[in-house]
Formats: structure tokens, sequence, C-alpha cells
């Protein structure tokens, strides 16, 4: 079964879905770190990294789906707030190519690199710890989550002083600076949802050890 068969009588665990969504991402990070290096010649770039988001969304349509057959209850609200985060990675993978594609900035600036790695290394860590879904011990996802808050911190910082060197040395021009703060802000604040997913698995955990 694929990521297409979102109609199935049978649905599929939301574990096995969650997995596929965040191999989706990873690739898709793959696919948008190619487009910084690439940036005279986008467009292939652009398009592969729309497809993967709109898989991404296909896979957040099953979730949903899956979701619905189950009687409402606190477990039910956490998880759609899960599934929302997840996709709310990779819709910023696609924001930020979208921007780059309004942009066309003329060349990558470093911390685009540094940001989108931290965020590709978050989606990781999370990856981990759902593949051990549902036999995974409370101690492994704090872990995690302390992990990823000192990810989601560092892509803060590396934003914050991107955007302090270029007020104090005036490196690009205006209209680069402009470009580069709106792209960087997007990713910045995609590192947000990333770490906000893991603090949600944590509390799926929590209820779950609870029953």
């Amino acid at each position: 079964m694929n990521a297409d068969d979102i109609d199935s009588p049978n649905p599929r665990p939301l574990e096995i879905i969650f997995k596929e969504h965040l191999d989706n991402t990873i690739v898709c990070g793959e696919v948008l770190s190619e487009l910084f290096s690439n940036l005279g010649q986008p467009d292939q770039y652009i398009s592969k990294v729309k497809q993967l988001e709109e898989k991404g969304d296909k896979l957040t349509a099953e979730a949903y789906d899956s979701l619905e057959l189950l009687a409402y209850s606190e477990f039910i609200y956490i998880t759609e707030q899960l599934v929302k985060c997840l996709d709310d990675i990779v819709d910023g993978m696609n924001d930020t190519a979208r921007l780059i594609d309004i942009c066309h900035p003329r060349q990558i600036e470093n911390a685009a690199h540094e940001i989108l790695a931290n965020l590709v290394s978050m989606t990781e860590k999370l990856q981990k710890e759902i593949a051990q879904y549902p036999n995974i011990e409370l101690a492994s996802i704090r872990a995690c989550c302390k992990a990823l808050k000192g990810c989601e911190e560092n892509a803060d910082l590396i934003y914050h002083e991107w955007r302090k060197k270029q007020r104090r040395v005036l490196v690009l021009s205006l209209i680069e600076e402009t470009n580069w703060t709106e792209i960087l802000g997007v990713l910045e604040e995609t590192t947000d949802c990333a770490y906000h997913a893991g603090l949600l698995f944590e509390r799926i955990v929590r209820h779950r050890q609870r029953l």
C-alpha cells in the first residue's frame, strides 16, 4: 500500500503514517538543500519540493481520516495537533522554496544552510523516536525533546546573528536583505514546528502510559 491509498477501508496504523510523513520530509529537506546550492537553475528543485509537500498533504489527510474512525478523546486531540505540526514542517520547507522562486536571490546565505541543517536534524530525531512507538520509553522522548529544544534555539541564534550582522555591517543590498530576512524567518519558524511536534509526541507517550 502506498501513500495515495487514503480511502482504504482498513486504515494503516498512525505510527506508519507518521514515519512515512517524516521520511518524506527528510527527502524534502535534502531537495531544498540542493536548491540552495543551485540558485541559478532552481525550477526543478522548486517543483520537486512542491511534489513532496503535496505527498505530505496526502499523508496528513490519511492520518485525519484514521482519527475520525476513533472515539473522540484527549488522545485524539493531541494526535490531531501532532499531525498538524508534521504537516507544518513540510509546508515550511515548501514555503521556503516558493519564496526563493519569488525573490530569486543571486547567491545563498550560509545561514540558510545552517538553519536547514538544524531542521533536518530535528526531523531525523523525531523519525527515530516515532519508529519506536508504541514501545517507546518516556525517558527517550524526553531526551529527544531536550535535543530538539537545543536545535531550535541554535536556529534562532543563527537567524538573530545573521540579522545583526546585516544591520551593523551592511553586507547585502536593502532588497536582498529584505528577501533573505523573509526566507530565513520562515525556516526558523519551521524549526519551532519541529520542536512542538516533539512536545506533542511526548504528551502522546505519557497519555498512553496512563492507560
